[in-house]
């Protein structure tokens, strides 16, 4: 059975069905932080945190999101962002699966064409072009490694160069 079928209601998505929503979007899955208690959400066009009373503590469209990842022994899901700000972590224990999976389907839908930034084998970053999935439209990413100085003038031109590239593939 596909995971995004019906299945019994939990708390969750007993919180999660009275967020504030846009129009024609709906929750795919949500499930409890155990650490926290907070409800984390994923819909067709964002992520969001929920406070246990159904408080909206952050949102973000999924193209926010850098990268994830899956322990599956433990139920924890490891969040990098775009901006390079601290990442995120929920532990959801290790039968929770369902959000999981909506989590790397959204951040997958939300990938249109990406590439490795180096310069003479020299790794930079990563230039993307990734889809808000709130609107259609496509928006330009640079993500540099952590090493990079802002003023090192060669890497940037680099990664602007890749940029370009992969815009001009799209149509931008």
């Amino acid at each position: 059975m596909a995971f995004w079928k019906r299945r019994e209601r939990s708390e969750a998505d007993v919180v999660a069905q009275g967020m504030r929503r846009a129009a024609g979007d709906r929750v795919m899955a949500a499930a409890v932080d155990i650490t926290t208690g907070s409800v984390v959400v994923g819909t067709v066009q964002e992520l969001v945190v929920l406070a246990p009373d159904g408080a909206e503590v952050t949102r973000h469209r999924w193209l926010e999101v850098d990268a994830g990842s899956w322990e599956s022994t433990t139920g924890t899901v490891s969040v990098t962002w775009v901006d390079g700000s601290r990442g995120t972590q929920w532990l959801f224990g290790p039968d929770e699966q369902r959000f999981p999976m909506v989590f790397r389907d959204r951040v997958e839908a939300s990938r249109v064409l990406d590439a490795a930034v180096e310069d003479g084998g020299r790794p930079i970053g990563r230039a993307a072009i990734r889809k808000d999935l709130r609107t259609g439209e496509l928006v330009p990413q640079l993500m540099y490694e952590r090493r990079v100085r802002r003023d090192d003038a060669m890497a940037h031109l680099v990664a602007e160069r890749t940029l370009a590239e992969l815009a001009e593939q799209v149509g931008l």
